[in-house]
C-alpha cells in the first residue's frame, strides 16, 4: 500500500472515530484508538483542521467534526445527510444510556426508520433500520401524529388501526389524550405497543420553521428499561440530544423544502 493511500486511509478512520463522539475528542484517545504515535495523529490533525473537516472545541482541549464536512453531508439527498448530520448524536445518546437509538421520518402516514445504534448489551431488539410501521403504535409516530396539521391527525384516526399487541391503543378518543400528552410534555412514550418487549421514549427533531422533519427515539427491552415514573433521566437526556440535532439542522439553515 502506497503512503499516500495509507495517509488517506488513517484520516478517515480519524474522522470516524471524531464523528462517533458529538462532545469531543482528545488527541490522546485518537492516537489509542488508531493505534498511531501522537505525533502522526497531531500532524494529521493538523492538516484536517486546514480544511475545516474537523473544529477544536472552544471550551475544552479536544476536536469535533467541522463545518466544512457537515456543508458537504448537506448537499446529498436530504435523508442521507439528515442520517450524516444527526448520527453522532445517536451515537454519543447510546454511550450515554447503553441503549439503542434510531432516527426516524414520517413517510405519508408511516414512519421510515433511517438509523440506528445498538448498546453493548448481549440482547437486544432487533435493528429497525429501513422499516416502516404505521404510525399510532411506535413511539416515533405518535411524535408525528401529535405535531402534524389537526386534520391530518383526524384522517388518520378516522381510519380503522390496527392492533398488534394488547398495548396498542386503537381507539381514536383515547389516542387523542395521547397525543395531547405528548404535545403537553414534549415526548412520546411506547410500551410494548408493537413489540410486547419494546419500550422507549421518542421526541420530535425540527427545523428552522419549527416543523417536526425527523423524530428520535431511545428504547430498549421491557425487562431492562425502567417504566415511565422512573425513566426521568432517559427522557432528559434523549430530549437534550433531540434538541441538539434540531440546533443543529437550524443552523445549517434546514428549511424542509430539501
Amino acid at each position: 500500500m502506497s503512503d499516500d493511500i495509507r495517509s488517506v486511509r488513517r484520516a478517515f478512520e480519524i474522522l470516524n472515530i471524531i464523528s462517533k463522539h458529538s462532545d469531543g475528542i482528545k488527541l490522546t484517545e485518537i492516537a489509542n484508538q488508531v493505534d498511531l504515535p501522537k505525533s502522526t495523529v497531531a500532524r494529521m490533525l493538523a492538516t484536517l483542521l486546514s480544511l475545516n473537516v474537523i473544529e477544536r472545541l472552544t471550551d475544552r482541549e479536544g476536536f469535533q467534526i467541522g463545518s466544512e464536512l457537515v456543508v458537504m453531508s448537506s448537499r446529498v439527498p436530504y435523508s442521507r445527510s439528515l442520517i450524516s448530520i444527526a448520527h453522532p448524536y445517536l451515537q454519543h445518546l447510546v454511550n450515554l444510556t447503553n441503549e439503542s437509538a434510531t432516527l426516524c421520518v414520517a413517510d405519508g402516514d408511516d414512519v421510515h426508520y433511517l438509523d440506528q445504534v445498538n448498546g453493548s448489551h448481549l440482547f437486544h431488539l432487533k435493528d429497525w433500520t429501513g422499516l416502516r410501521f404505521p404510525m399510532h403504535c411506535v413511539s416515533d409516530g405518535k411524535v408525528f401524529l401529535a405535531f402534524r396539521p389537526a386534520e391530518q391527525t383526524e384522517a388518520y384516526l378516522s381510519r380503522p388501526m390496527q392492533k398488534f399487541t394488547k398495548n396498542t391503543i386503537t381507539d381514536p378518543a383515547k389516542m387523542r389524550k395521547e397525543l395531547q400528552a405528548i404535545r403537553e410534555n414534549g415526548y412520546a412514550w411506547t410500551n410494548g405497543e408493537y413489540n410486547l418487549d419494546g419500550v422507549g421514549v421518542a421526541v420530535p427533531i425540527r427545523d428552522e420553521n419549527n416543523s417536526v422533519i425527523a423524530s428520535l427515539c431511545l428504547f430498549g427491552q421491557a425487562h431492562r428499561f425502567p417504566a415511565p415514573s422512573r425513566a426521568q433521566k432517559y427522557i432528559a437526556i434523549t430530549t437534550d440530544i433531540g434538541l441538539k440535532i434540531s440546533a443543529k439542522l437550524k443552523a445549517l439553515g434546514w428549511g424542509g423544502t430539501r
